[in-house]
Order: structure tokens, then sequence, then C-alpha cells
């Protein structure tokens, strides 16, 4: 797909130009456009470091007075703020970018990758915004002060020192937390606990 192209899906848009200049700039559009913006040189490139921001993406809250943009309303927005009619200019819903495979299709285009992954990131939102209150899970004293530490970024053998435990201990208060807060891996219970 030649030009610029930005997928859209509800309150996250994913710029992809190989010219830094014009997908900062349309990044910074967005972003003014009250649109979470995350920009990138390529598609290969897109999915890679998409997945590694996915954790960051799934923690963000679900905005209650946020429109939703529809694409070929925003597309025109672009257009006249930003975009020469000589430049190729794509939004793409991500509702539009289809998962499923067909016997010509053996692999999925890039754009189908970020489409999914921004998907599955859209509904963990608001699994966690539709989780009423008093269901979620209750952490020990002892859990949440093991949590404050890896927050903080402290390693297991930090975290062992600072509160008199066992790395076995701390590893086991660990895998109590990834299980009741619902995360994978360090990195999510950081930020579900920021």
């Amino acid at each position: 797909m030649p030009g610029t192209v930005v997928l859209l899906h509800h309150d996250i848009a994913v710029v992809v130009d190989a010219d830094v200049l014009i997908r900062r700039a349309v990044q910074q559009l967005l972003a003014d456009l009250g649109l979470q913006a995350l920009a990138y040189g390529g598609w290969h490139d897109a999915v890679r470091q998409l997945a590694r921001v996915a954790p960051k993406l799934r923690s963000l809250p679900i905005p209650s007075d946020q429109a939703d943009w529809d694409a070929i309303e925003l597309w025109q927005r672009l257009q006249q703020e930003f975009c020469s009619s000589t430049r190729g200019f794509s939004v793409l819903p991500v509702v539009g970018l289809s998962c499923r495979h067909t016997a010509f299709m053996e692999k999925q285009h890039p754009s189908q990758l970020l489409a999914r992954q921004l998907r599955d990131c859209f509904y963990q939102r608001r699994q966690r915004a539709e989780q009423p209150v008093e269901e979620k899970p209750s952490v020990s004293p002892a859990e949440g002060r093991v949590l404050e530490l890896v927050k903080d970024g402290c390693s297991n053998k930090r975290i062992a020192s600072e509160l008199s435990l066992s790395q076995r201990t701390v590893e086991s208060h660990l895998h109590r937390l990834f299980r009741k807060l619902q995360v994978r891996n360090r990195t999510e219970l950081a930020l579900l606990a920021a």
C-alpha cells in the first residue's frame, strides 16, 4: 500500500509511512483529535513493535466521552489539514480488515496482524472496564507489598532482600498475583499496579 496508511480502531490509530516526518505530522494531528496514535516506518516493523507495546495499550482506560471517528470522516479531516492531492493517503477501519483465511491466502498481510492485535487490546480493555468493582480480586497485604516493589521495577532478589523473604516466597506471591489479576508477565503487572 503506497503512501500513508492509518489503521483506526475506536480511540487508537496506527500510522504506517516510510517518511519519518510525514508519520510524525500525521501522528500529531491524530493526537490533537483525541486519538492515541502510534507511528511506524513499515508494516513488519509495526507488527513487531506493536506486540511490544500491547501491554500498555491493554491497560489504557476506555474514554467515556470519546466520539468514535468514522474512517471517511477522519480521512477527510486529515486530507484538509495535511495531505496534498498527489500523495496517497488511506484510513482503514480495523473492523474492515478480516482475519479469515481462504485457500488462496496462505499468509496474512501484516495489516491484518496489526488489526488483530488492536482488536485484542480493545477487547481486553473493554473487559476490564466492564468488570464490576466488587468482583475485582483482593490482594493480601504481603502480595500488596510485593506488588509495590514490582511497580518500582525491583527484581525478585531485591524484593526478597527488602521484605526479608526468600526468593521462592516472592515467586510464589508473584504467581498468585498473575493469576488473581489476570496478567501474563511482570510488565503487565507493573502497568496494572501503576
